[in-house]
């Protein structure tokens, strides 16, 4: 049994248990691959469940699947659990760093797996000049509040931290311009990246390119804007605006880089 579908079997069960017993279950963090996979448990037919993907900040790369009975009747998870903080699997904690120190994510998650935790009980790590939010699973608070207390040379200070705090963190990003022939898959995962052309054919045929968190290894699939683009290991790109078109008939498009 491969590790992808024990992933499937286990999520299968929490969805049963789910329906079973009217509670919430969930999963571990997933990546962009695990999640993909989970995608085939949303289609599953089961009128008593609901899905949500959950990684307590907008856009979030890591998330959970939170399995809901339909009784619950949820449009908005994020909406649920404000009014219901109690249900929430996830937290968010905050680490202030000396003045002296710089530290990178990799700083703080090398930091974190010293302590002995596992990357999926972790979620995001947004880190700005001041330290670094981190969102996880609400099981290892304790042990991270009475344990995390450095990185690299730094020193830290951690405490609990409201989400809200997340919301108001502006994103960093970065627009440009790109002209592609189409909006085919493979033009635009190019031009987004400054790859050659047979590159990004070779990386999505390769499965390392998602559209919307889900993998596609289909070069020709049509994009529109709006659409969200990750190459493993090379960042996410916002397909932000179709500009105009040249007289030869190329596309130009406003892409927007996730810093």
């Amino acid at each position: 049994m491969t590790d992808d579908d024990i992933l499937l079997s286990h999520a299968r069960d929490l969805k049963r248990q789910c329906a079973d017993r009217g509670m919430l279950t969930h999963t571990a963090f997933l990546d962009l691959h695990q999640r993909s996979l989970l995608a085939s448990i949303e289609r599953e037919q089961n009128a008593e469940v609901q899905t949500f993907c959950y990684g307590g900040c907008p856009d979030a790369q890591r998330v959970i699947a939170v399995f809901v009975p339909k009784f619950y009747e949820i449009d908005d998870f994020d909406a649920f659990l404000r009014e219901n903080p109690d249900d929430d699997p996830l937290c968010l904690l905050r680490a202030d760093k000396d003045a002296f120190s710089s530290l990178s994510h990799r700083d703080y998650l090398g930091a974190l797996m010293g302590l002995g935790i596992k990357r999926e009980q972790l979620g995001d790590i947004l880190v700005d000049d001041g330290g670094a939010f981190l969102v996880c699973l609400r099981t290892i608070r304790p042990f991270l509040l009475d344990n995390f207390s450095s990185a690299g040379r730094a020193t830290l200070t951690l405490r609990e931290a409201a989400f809200d705090e997340l919301r108001a963190v502006e994103t960093k990003t970065e627009d440009f311009f790109v002209s592609v022939p189409s909006l085919r898959l493979d033009c635009v995962i190019a031009a987004a990246y400054k790859l050659s052309r047979a590159a990004a054919d070779t990386a999505i045929q390769s499965g390392l390119v998602y559209v919307n968190a889900v993998l596609c290894e289909k070069p020709d699939k049509k994009l529109a804007v709006g659409d969200v683009l990750v190459l493993r290991g090379k960042g996410k790109r916002l397909l932000f605006a179709e500009t105009g078109q040249s007289k030869k008939g190329r596309l130009h498009l406003t892409v927007r880089r996730y810093l």
